[in-house]
């Protein structure tokens, strides 16, 4: 197997409007911004940005650039985001009207078809271990509820060249938001921190993406929102690394590849289970007398607001299966929280690695249950029982 590794800086224009809370404009930058490439085989890409999200025409649109120069289907390239709240403006499905700078996705689309040529390039002869660790607790949590469960596993796909680590691809389950919308330094926040950081003990920069990660966060955990706060989390993050829970030799053979489609198509201010959400969420703001908990409920409302009048609720999107003789990935293209989750990736004995924000993103997804009950279901274009849907497709093919 030939594996290569590539990792290009796409830091936007100081000044820029940035994602993620109530629009600001960046006054700096703490760190860079990238987008990094593994290539297997000259054949299959894994790509992550440092970037709040990735529409899906944009991701469409780079693939087709790859399929030309490279001959790299666009079924073999898995892209995603790592949900950083600190970058650039790059969508226009969470702020109102929002300042996308065309020529920063030029950029980024540039950079993204130079990392994957230096991969091609740069690789080299190498074996496969899939490595299973799992953080202790009190480092992130459900954001929800301290007694609801999260997913404390992180895998790694290391790749190795003459025993030597060459390449790295971690999956971990948390949003990486510890920085608050005070902040307007442009950085990747927590995924850079532990990039940095496990650089500092095995040489080389890891390729980091997320899993089921829509309802977990450091909101009761952290200390504070601080860049110190960020290497404190990040080293104690990379410390679980010291000791997998499992490391297993693996084959890159893939066996299959398969997409499953989801269809959304309503209009949020005729369909009944909108109004439903939508006069929740009023009554819910009206009746609380509490100052604070009111203006969290107004939050709330001016969250499902945004998807009532600006939400794309007419789409269609799709998560792939790829099937791999000792394991798979499953992508989904948005923020998929723990419940969900749990029912792709221990759906049956076989290995199943959840890459979340990948290839389109579509907001939240959250279960039937706990539909209203928290800020996810008011920032999601799903209505009640469609994610649920969607997630029983997926489980049906694997």
């Amino acid at each position: 197997m030939k594996v290569g590794c590539a990792i290009k800086k796409i830091n936007p224009e100081v000044g820029c409007q940035m994602e993620g809370y109530a629009p600001r404009n960046s006054t700096g930058n703490h760190d860079d911004l990238t987008v990094s490439a593994i290539a297997i085989n000259n054949d299959f890409l894994i790509i992550s940005m440092d970037l709040i999200a990735l529409p899906g025409y944009r991701v469409d649109r780079i693939k087709r650039k790859i399929q030309e120069k490279f001959s790299i289907s666009p079924e073999h390239v898995i892209m995603s985001a790592i949900h950083t709240h600190s970058g650039p403006t790059v969508t226009d499905l969470l702020i109102d009207h929002p300042e996308i700078d065309e020529n920063y996705w030029t950029k980024v689309s540039k950079k993204t078809v130079k990392s994957v040529e230096e991969a091609l390039i740069n690789a080299k002869e190498s074996t496969l271990q899939l490595l299973q660790y799992q953080v202790e607790e009190g480092i992130y949590s459900n954001r929800n509820s301290r007694t609801l469960p999260y997913n404390r596993n992180i895998y790694e796909l290391r790749f190795l060249n003459k025993s030597k680590i060459f390449a790295s691809y971690l999956l971990l389950a948390t949003h990486p938001t510890v920085m608050n919308m005070k902040n307007t330094l442009i950085s990747a926040d927590l995924i850079g921190e532990i990039r940095e950081e496990y650089k500092k003990v095995n040489g080389i920069l890891p390729v980091v993406a997320l899993s089921d990660c829509a309802d977990t966060s450091t909101r009761f955990t952290r200390q504070e929102s601080s860049f110190a706060e960020i290497k404190r989390l990040g080293k104690k993050i990379v410390n679980a690394f010291a000791v997998p829970i499992a490391k297993n030799e693996i084959n890159w053979k893939l066996t299959s590849v398969e997409a499953v489609k989801q269809r959304c198509d309503y209009n949020p201010i005729t369909n009944l289970k909108a109004n439903e959400l939508y006069r929740k969420i009023i009554a819910r703001t009206k009746n609380t007398k509490d100052k604070i908990n009111r203006e969290i409920q107004q939050g709330l409302l001016d969250t499902y607001k945004h998807i009532r009048y600006y939400g794309h609720t007419n789409f269609e999107t799709y998560a792939i299966i790829y099937n791999f003789e000792d394991f798979r990935i499953v992508t989904y293209p948005g923020e998929l929280v723990y419940k969900l989750g749990e029912l792709i990736r221990n759906h049956d004995s076989k290995l199943t690695l959840l890459i979340t924000l990948s290839n389109d993103y579509r907001g939240y997804s959250v279960d039937e249950p706990e539909f209203g009950d928290y800020f996810e279901s008011y920032n999601s274009v799903f209505l009640k029982g469609m994610a649920d849907s969607f997630v029983k497709k997926i489980i049906q093919k694997l």
